[in-house]
């Protein structure tokens, strides 16, 4: 197959009918700390994407035979709430089309707008978080819709939320971990070191989920290209391990997810590269699942 395109894995477009998982571009960047870059990581993720082999040998198929249709980008015109309810409205549809949609971060506050319109079709999601960071500050640098306040916007929503590899928060969020019961925290010095993936995936009820899956999670070694990388993250074998045996779960649904905070030094990086990898992955695990 000749790939030649700038759509996800190079592939020629197809229609709508026929795709199983749409991906959402959104070039998002308002409120990052420390390094910047997030706006291009979709396309980094994009090119990067061109040179993944389709044949995975895990899973012994093309999973790009489920159908994959790559969006337009949403154009990064405003921030805070209106640009949350622009993501939102861009996804709305496809999430109401039962299209497993897949977001190209950008920044961590994309994934507002994404929860949102998943939740609309699916009032009762849970939320699986991957992230080095609480992100539950109710405030950061002065607005709600900050990448340190994601968890805390969708833990307000009343849908449960599990977040794994915590490794870095603040005495706000410790507090507001006492105080809600919604929220379940896997830390990440508990799970160092351990086949957490295992004791993890037991703790998880069945049901539908979203999943937001923010690159630092992994360790720095493996992701260098982010912009607020915490040491002490994770390997790739043991998070595509868990991330198999979660999804093809007969009692689990995953209707959408996205990976964020992708900071690219250039256009092409093995970051880029592992994050396509990653995407790629999921997708196998889904269509190959329930």
């Amino acid at each position: 197959m000749n790939r030649t395109t700038r759509n996800f894995l190079g592939l020629p477009d197809v229609p709508e009918d026929n795709a199983r998982f749409v991906i959402l571009p959104i070039p998002f960047e308002a409120t990052t700390s420390c390094m910047k870059g997030t706006a291009k990581g979709p396309e980094s993720i994009l090119f990067a994407s061109r040179y993944l082999e389709l044949y995975d040998e895990e899973l012994d198929t093309e999973p790009f035979t489920a159908g994959i249709k790559t969006l337009p980008a949403v154009i990064p015109d405003c921030k805070g709430l209106k640009m949350t309810a622009k993501i939102s409205r861009a996804a709305e549809e496809y999430f109401k089309k039962n299209k497993t949609v897949i977001g190209l971060g950008g920044e961590h506050t994309v994934s507002l707008g994404l929860f949102d319109a998943c939740r609309k079709k699916h009032p009762d999601i849970n939320v699986l978080c991957f992230d080095a960071h609480g992100d539950l500050r109710d405030k950061y640098e002065g607005t709600k819709f900050s990448h340190a306040c994601v968890s805390r916007r969708i833990a307000e929503s009343g849908c449960r939320l599990f977040s794994a590899g915590i490794r870095s928060v603040c005495s706000e969020e410790k507090e507001f971990l006492q105080n809600n019961k919604q929220v379940k925290i896997f830390w990440a010095y508990r799970m160092a070191g351990k086949k957490w993936g295992t004791a993890f995936n037991k703790t998880l009820p069945s049901g539908t989920y979203y999943i937001t899956f923010d690159v630092d999670f992994l360790d720095p070694s493996v992701m260098p290209d982010t912009g607020t990388p915490e040491p002490g993250g994770f390997q790739w074998h043991e998070t595509i391990d868990f991330l198999k045996n979660f999804i093809m779960r007969s009692d689990v649904r995953i209707a959408g997810f996205d990976v964020v905070e992708l900071s690219p030094s250039k256009r092409f990086t093995h970051s880029s590269f592992l994050a396509a990898k990653l995407i790629y992955k999921i997708i196998g695990f889904i269509s190959s699942g329930r």
